[in-house]
């Protein structure tokens, strides 16, 4: 395990000096100034086998990772840079993946009616699945903080992911929303039991027909089979218990 006191303190310090970059400071007016700043001093950690990354709700893409993030997400760094956020789809069980977005989904509906002084001090605890390169999971932890940023600049999602132990030893995917006054547990909604049951690539290419492509048109995305396509969508139809894919889509949408 490698969740240990010491690994707990390295992070908390660092986490500090993530906030304090951020707190009060003309470095806010610059994202490139506070990525110099936060990268030095998260690429430590990359050492404590602690991946930490900081995400653009914007581009979809990273805007930083350390070494150890490739590592645990078992590609090379150029890849990590060319699909940004969809390596965790990658990677995440697919049942975990589901629930997460739902859990994110709630946790910022929770952090949309706090008081600002609250939302300072607000980080979400998220814990899944994580396929290894064994194929194997392993339990993980991921912590995440919203970096406030005057209106006009983007806003960006500080984090580190952490391996907890192998599936062997069972927990449950949940989120836990704390702030400095309090701690609310976050589980996944009931309507994402059905959306839990599709694959990686049945959600992939449920995602594309909500793009509005065509099964051709995904075929050719994929590198798949028109008739594997059509596959992949009855058995969305059939997991959903939905009788089109408008149906099935709205459910997908719902989560994003």
């Amino acid at each position: 395990m490698h969740n240990s006191e010491e690994t707990e303190d390295l992070i908390t310090r660092h986490l500090q000096e993530w906030i304090s970059a951020t707190q009060n400071s003309p470095i806010n007016k610059n994202v490139e100034g506070f990525l110099r700043i936060a990268s030095s001093a998260l690429d430590v950690m990359a050492d404590t086998r602690v991946a930490s990354f900081i995400y653009d709700y914007e581009s979809g893409k990273y805007s930083y990772f350390n070494d150890y993030f490739p590592v645990l997400m078992c590609c090379d760094r150029q890849h990590i840079s060319d699909v940004g956020i969809r390596v965790m789809q990658e990677r995440v069980h697919p049942e975990d993946f589901i629930k997460c977005l739902n859990i994110t989904r709630n946790s910022l509906a929770e952090f949309a009616n706090m008081k600002e002084v609250e939302r300072d001090s607000t980080q979400l605890r998220l814990f899944y699945r994580l396929r290894k390169a064994s194929g194997e999971y392993a339990w993980v932890m991921q912590s995440n903080r919203q970096v406030r940023w005057d209106p006009e600049m983007p806003t960006l999602d500080l984090a580190y992911l952490i391996e907890l132990f192998q599936e062997s030893h069972p927990l449950k995917v949940m989120g836990i929303l704390q702030t400095d006054s309090r701690q609310l547990e976050i589980n996944p909604d009931d309507d994402t039991e059905l959306l839990s049951k599709l694959s990686y690539r049945e959600i992939e290419v449920l995602r594309l027909i909500g793009m509005g492509l065509s099964s051709k048109d995904i075929a050719e995305k994929l590198v798949l089979s028109e008739n594997t396509i059509k596959s992949h969508r009855r058995n969305v139809l059939r997991k959903l218990e939905v009788k089109n894919m408008i149906q099935a889509v709205g459910m997908l949408e719902k989560l994003f």
